[in-house]
């Protein structure tokens, strides 16, 4: 998962400085006759990739693709499980078919139930986290709002009941605006940080959960593969007594496309959330006339962060 999203970091800043440099900067020219100095902002993508509000859902994509690529190299295993030839006849195809399908419904079933078994604590070590930043996050809103929300009343107040011109009220709206975005960018920087702090909590959680199924998956395949070699032999057995030709067959091949279809489906998460992320910074850039925007890139120009106005627009 780290792999993927580190591979799209270049992407990403090429996207972004190439669209404005190409844009934002023709643009600005276009108006004014005598240009200031451009105005270059930068971006920390990899802090707006994981602050995305469809990160969390990239990251149980990829752990359940982890999963079953896990499943099916055990299924693999167990599917070209062979009795050596000297030792134990041959069985029939449908037999080993047969055999080979029950061991494969058999992990698959034992595997769903295990994940059934151990998603709860995830969720109960979820629940607790979320449940103190959701305290660190009401506290925090009511200091802020015991700044804003004064000033937003006194200007509300002064809106409905002072006869104004139409100059004043433009101000006042103006200055109320300003004031009620400032408060809304004061709670979101924060939302985002403890959305960060969220996942480092449950990362170990996480990675522990992931660990212990691809044990319990590597001792279910050692334990199915034994029953059906078991199963195996008495199938040879009996055979023989009846003294019925048996004929060799080949490994069986495991269905690969469920893993297939399910990295297509991260992939095309990753390419929506990048998308998203460019369409925003494009939006923030041209409101606020920057030139160009720069991502990850130390630059020798004076430079404004634009990267928690972008990650505001992305939860709007």
């Amino acid at each position: 998962m780290g792999d993927l999203v580190s591979k799209l970091k270049l992407l990403i800043i090429m996207l972004v400085f190439v669209l404005f440099i190409a844009g934002c900067g023709t643009k600005k020219q276009a108006e004014d006759t005598t240009p200031p100095a451009p105005q270059v902002a930068v971006i920390d993508m990899n802090k707006a990739f994981k602050a995305h509000p469809k990160y969390n859902q990239l990251l149980a994509l990829g752990q359940q693709a982890d999963t079953i690529a896990a499943q099916l190299e055990a299924q693999q295993l167990a599917a070209n499980r062979q009795i050596p030839a000297q030792s134990i006849p041959d069985v029939s195809d449908n037999q080993l078919s047969e055999l080979n399908k029950a061991s494969e419904q058999e992990f698959s079933a034992k595997m769903s139930a295990k994940q059934d078994e151990l998603n709860p604590r995830l969720a109960v070590k979820a629940e607790a986290i979320h449940g103190t930043l959701a305290d660190e996050m009401k506290t925090y809103t009511d200091q802020v709002d015991k700044e804003y929300k004064p000033q937003i009343f006194n200007l509300q107040l002064k809106l409905k009941t002072v006869q104004l011109t139409k100059e004043q009220t433009t101000a006042l709206q103006g200055e109320l605006e300003k004031i009620e975005t400032q408060r809304s960018e004061a709670l979101s920087v924060k939302q985002q940080q403890l959305a960060g702090r969220m996942d480092e909590l449950m990362a170990p959680e996480k990675a522990a959960i992931q660990q212990q199924l691809t044990a319990y998956a590597t001792e279910l395949n050692t334990e199915i593969s034994k029953k059906a070699a078991a199963k195996q032999t008495e199938i040879v057995a009996r055979g023989n007594e009846q003294q019925i030709p048996l004929a060799v067959t080949e490994p069986t091949a495991v269905d690969t496309s469920p893993l297939a279809m399910k990295k297509q489906e991260l992939e095309a998460l990753q390419e929506a959330i990048i998308t998203d992320i460019t369409d925003k910074t494009g939006k923030v850039a041209i409101d606020n006339g920057f030139a160009a925007v720069v991502a990850n890139v130390t630059v020798n120009v004076s430079a404004v962060d634009i990267t928690t106005q972008v990650i505001a627009e992305c939860n709007k």
